[in-house]
């Protein structure tokens, strides 16, 4: 039977991090289902789901606080479930590009949060114009669209919040 693993990391950025991390868990035979590893700063930040047996993902969890201990990494490890089947959804990716404001991400997370629509991964790229150096961002979004909401009317809305935030964004569904 598999049982399931969240896990998050933080440490200092450097050469070969991610090999580190990664090898206990093919060491120990475990398979990693979803993962996201970032560079923040000078930091890393790493969030795994990992799944295996009991056994294999209790000698995993003894490895990688060696690992965390090893590379002066803040290490946070839950036995979780399998992931919950989703009810009937349409996957769209949301990418917006406009001014770097300090309420852009929280405005477009209140938008689709408020029309029931879940937000599975999210994606923000901060740089500046090449003309003036104006602070922009890139925002790019996963989205889970309940398939009994009505997507002109979302898309319109959608484009209407955009509108008056004055961004750039395309709403597309995953191909």
């Amino acid at each position: 039977m598999q049982t399931y693993l969240a896990i998050t990391l933080l440490g200092q950025d450097h050469l070969g991090l991610i090999e580190r991390i990664t090898r206990p868990i093919a060491q120990h035979k475990c398979l990693l289902h979803d993962s996201r590893i970032a560079s923040l700063g000078q930091q890393s930040a790493a969030a795994l789901l990992i799944s295996g047996s009991w056994d294999r993902l209790t000698r995993l969890e003894n490895a990688l606080k060696l690992v965390a201990k090893e590379n002066d990494m803040a290490l946070h490890m839950v036995r979780t479930e399998a992931p919950a089947p989703v009810e009937a959804h349409l996957s769209y990716a949301v990418d917006v590009v406009g001014l770097n404001t300090p309420d852009m991400t929280h405005q477009l997370a209140q938008f689709f949060s408020g029309q029931g629509i879940h937000i599975r991964d999210l994606a923000t790229m901060p740089y500046s114009s090449p003309n003036n150096a104006t602070p922009m961002l890139t925002l790019r979004m996963q989205i889970d669209i309940p398939a009994n909401l009505r997507l002109a009317l979302l898309k319109e809305a959608f484009f209407d919040l955009c509108d008056e935030l004055n961004l750039d964004a395309t709403l597309d569904p995953v191909r």
